[in-house]
């Protein structure tokens, strides 16, 4: 039987994670984010700024070692990890460093921004078989994953896959429309099949866990969202979120996709649905995140 549910404020706070006393950056983990293109810097930013702002203790951003100085420029906080490129994009020439690197991390995200030369899906299957931390994939990684997804029957993490429809349709082979009419069997059969956790993005997001056993039926959110970065930003704030939650990234995708929501309604009740940027929802978390934890 399949527990389906929503969260509110009341739910929300039983799920956000403690902020003990007596911590210090480790207690909330690392994020490794592999992000950006010479064409896609900003989803960088993004991502990054997630992951904080819910959170993590050290997010470090692994990047196409081209876009160095622009990515060095606008960012503060992280750290570094420029890898090998080729043409404005990541070389598999990295799944080396990768490798000796990713299971020092707590949480990775893989995909927003990486463009989609052939090295993508050799890095991703590389992570997926060797990698043991919980994995967030996303946008040019969902691309990447439609060209082989039988691989994640061999994968050696947890894994959220976050796609929107479109990459949806990718992965299953399958129609978009087919998709909107069936989105909870979509994701309850593709979640039994591949043993993965799915958010599947749209109005009323779907979360499955990967025994697709709990269905969370996100009730956030307006049109706002319906912008370019808006994904992004969401990939790094459930990745911000699974430290602390001891790497359940079910949980850390229901509260990640309600308090996303939560912001795009707060920035929108000022600059209306049509300028929401997602800069300000990234701003405007921490703001939700406080009225979460004082609600009654």
């Amino acid at each position: 039987m399949i527990n389906k549910f929503s969260l509110d404020n009341k739910k929300a706070k039983e799920i956000l994670p403690e902020r003990p006393e007596n911590a210090n950056k480790g207690t909330f983990g690392r994020v490794l984010i592999i992000a950006g293109s010479k064409k896609m810097i900003g989803c960088c930013e993004l991502a990054v700024s997630g992951a904080f702002r819910c959170g993590a203790g050290l997010v470090t951003l692994a990047f196409p070692d081209c876009i160095y100085d622009t990515v060095t420029l606008r960012l503060t906080e992280n750290t570094f990890m420029p890898l090998p490129s080729q043409n404005g994009e990541l070389s598999k020439e990295c799944i080396p460093e990768l490798l000796s690197e990713i299971n020092n991390f707590d949480c990775v995200v893989f995909g927003c921004g990486l463009g989609r030369n052939s090295d993508i899906k050799e890095i991703l299957g590389e992570l997926i078989l060797k990698s043991q931390k919980p994995l967030i994939i996303d946008a040019d990684g969902l691309n990447a994953l439609a060209e082989g997804v039988e691989v994640l029957k061999n994968a050696e993490c947890d894994i959220l896959l976050t796609p929107h429809p479109g990459e949806m349709s990718r992965l299953i082979k399958n129609s978009v429309d087919y998709i909107e009419k069936n989105r909870e069997k979509v994701v309850n059969e593709f979640c039994k099949e591949y043993n993965v956790n799915v958010l599947l993005k749209g109005n009323n997001t779907i979360i499955s866990d990967s025994k697709a056993t709990s269905v969370c039926i996100n009730k956030t959110g307006n049109t706002g969202l319906s912008k370019g970065g808006s994904g992004d930003l969401l990939s790094g704030m459930i990745a911000g979120f699974t430290p602390s939650l001891k790497g359940d990234l079910f949980k850390a995708g229901c509260l990640g996709a309600y308090i996303h929501g939560l912001t795009a309604e707060a920035v929108s009740e000022e600059l209306t649905e049509f300028s929401t940027l997602p800069t300000d929802c990234s701003r405007t978390i921490g703001k939700v995140i406080k009225d979460i934890i004082e609600s009654e």
